[in-house]
C-alpha cells in the first residue's frame, strides 16, 4: 500500500517540480543571486582604528565580525548582521513571494519545496 502511495505520488511531485522551474520573463526567481563581492575575504584596510563589522563567510555561510580600520572599505564589510544577511546571506536571506519555489535550508544540506498560497 505505501509503495503505491509512493508511486503515485511521485510523479506529482516531479511535474510540480519542473512546473516551478519553467518561468517565463515576467517570473523573477525567489532570490536573487548572491553579489560576488559576497565571496570576498574580510578587509581591514590600511587604518589602525578598530571597528568591529560584519562580512559574509562564504565558506561557513554565515555573517561573522571582523576588526575594520575605517579606511579603503570594500563592499563586504556591513554595520550591522541583518545588512549582511539581506545582502549576502544566501540561506539565510529573507524568502521572496513568488510561484512554487525551493530554498536550502541552512542547519542541513536539504532542499525543501514550499507553496505560496
Amino acid at each position: 500500500m505505501s509503495q503505491l502511495c509512493l508511486s503515485a505520488s511521485l510523479p506529482v511531485l516531479l511535474g510540480t517540480l519542473a512546473a516551478g522551474t519553467q518561468r517565463d520573463e515576467t517570473n523573477t526567481p525567489a532570490q536573487a543571486p548572491q553579489p560576488a563581492f559576497c565571496l570576498e575575504p574580510p578587509y581591514m584596510g590600511p587604518c589602525r582604528a578598530l571597528f568591529f563589522r560584519y562580512f559574509y563567510n562564504a565558506s561557513s555561510r554565515l555573517c561573522k565580525t571582523f576588526a575594520y580600520g575605517r579606511c579603503r572599505r570594500k563592499q563586504n564589510n556591513f554595520l550591522d548582521k541583518e545588512d549582511c544577511i539581506s545582502t549576502c546571506g544566501g540561506c539565510n536571506r529573507p524568502q521572496k513571494r513568488g510561484p512554487p519555489q525551493g530554498w536550502a535550508v541552512a542547519a542541513s544540506d536539504r532542499f525543501v519545496m514550499f507553496v505560496f498560497s
